[in-house]
């Protein structure tokens, strides 16, 4: 007797690949989203560790200083006294161009709104990379348009992508805060909030709290958080 081999024919074969393509286009920009997210997170809890870090370091050396003292300081003392010896900086920025920026004011929120706050204002902020690539602000002032009209804060921003893009606020570039309370760190910006004050400044219109929605979280990005 004859033996026939049973194949597919070319019907079968092109069904089957389409259906393969459909389910890839399902599931695959979820996957890319779900690493995006891991890896966001993954990169803020180092940012925030470093910074913990050298912040200890600084203050079992030299002590804390309050806004208002390091306000009075400017920024250029404030930063070598309190934090240049204790960070590996790979950069300072004297301009928003030495720091590859498009501009001083290049984040965004995830509507589309442009970030009033500078990346580099001398007088107010130090602006640096460190080594892996990740952008620093840490403030002294803010909140003017003008030097003179500054005002003590206490702020800290990150850029866990440096100046590549999306530059956007909760997605790249995350807010932190100095806690004085003796030696208490770098914390997320809005630690001491209420939920509903987080969930209120962590959205597409805002997202000055997202860091510590994350934290919130479980340090995990969750279904509500607005990405």
């Amino acid at each position: 007797m004859r033996k026939f081999q049973k194949a597919f024919t070319l019907a079968e074969v092109l069904i089957t690949l389409g259906i393969i393509g459909v389910v890839a286009a399902i599931t695959i920009p979820g996957l890319i989203a779900e690493h995006q997210k891991r890896t966001t997170v993954t990169k803020l809890q180092r940012a925030i560790s470093v910074l913990n870090q050298a912040y200890k370091l600084s203050f079992d050396d030299v002590g804390e200083p309050s806004i208002e003292e390091s306000y009075n300081m400017g920024a250029e003392e404030y930063f070598n006294t309190y934090w240049a010896p204790y960070i590996k900086t790979a950069h300072i920025c004297k301009t928003y161009k030495d720091c590859g920026l498009s501009s001083n004011t290049p984040w965004k929120t995830q509507n589309g709104n442009i970030v009033s706050t500078n990346a580099v204002a001398p007088t107010a902020r130090t602006t640096f990379y460190t080594l892996d690539g990740f952008l620093y602000v840490i403030l002294i002032g803010g909140g003017g348009s003008t030097p003179g009209s500054y005002v003590p804060i206490k702020w800290l921003m990150v850029d866990i992508n440096g100046s590549a893009k999306p530059n956007t606020v909760g997605k790249d570039l995350f807010y932190l805060t100095r806690v004085e309370d003796d030696g208490a760190g770098i914390q997320p910006f809005g630690y001491n909030f209420s939920d509903t004050t987080i969930k209120s400044m962590c959205t597409k219109s805002s997202g000055k709290c997202c860091a510590e929605k994350i934290r919130r979280g479980g340090w995990k990005i969750e279904k509500n958080y607005p990405w």
